[in-house]
């Protein structure tokens, strides 16, 4: 996954267009479900890198999935260019985050300890390869990809910005 700009976060990505009458279906990609009754106005951000804004004039939720209509977009056309976009919101808007949870834009950066209390280096971006996220740390040794497993992340510190990780099972191997 990319890291965002701090200014934007990520919320959801727009899937396809729904029925005829204008309505997208987007994947959530936040804690809070309900989140998009609150949704007013968001930015669509495409695989270059370009941001487009976009007014949210409906929406409802199923049991998975957002759907979403835009001032402007009334037909299954005029959403076909934002198919495979991400949702983004403001970074002002988002909601505060239960305890234990860490938005993916807080992670680059923070130092990685291991379970000697050793710095092992910062981390650069988050990796998302199929079912399970990977940490890119850089280290001394060059760049290492870390499972985000309880298994290998112990504990993550916003406050200090250090992630705590048991790295024993991979010493002589990645380190």
């Amino acid at each position: 996954m990319p890291v965002l700009p701090n200014d934007y976060t990520l919320v959801g990505v727009l899937q396809k267009p729904y029925g005829l009458l204008g309505d997208m279906k987007v994947r959530p990609e936040t804690f809070d479900f309900a989140r998009h009754e609150t949704l007013k106005r968001v930015f669509a951000r495409n695989h270059a890198g370009d941001i487009t804004e976009l007014e949210v004039r409906a929406t409802r939720g199923d049991s998975q999935f957002w759907y979403l209509k835009f001032e402007g977009r009334r037909t299954p056309e005029s959403l076909i260019e934002l198919c495979g976009q991400e949702l983004l919101i403001d970074s002002a808007e988002r909601l505060p985050l239960p305890e234990g949870m860490v938005y993916f834009s807080e992670l680059p950066g923070m130092r990685v300890h291991d379970e000697r209390g050793e710095d092992i280096g910062e981390i650069l971006e988050v990796r998302e390869t199929g079912p399970v996220e990977y940490l890119a740390v850089r280290s001394v040794k060059g760049e290492l990809l870390v499972p985000w497993t309880d298994h290998f992340v112990k504990k993550i510190d916003k406050q200090t910005r250090i992630v705590h990780m048991d790295l024993a099972e991979l010493r002589g191997v990645i380190l």
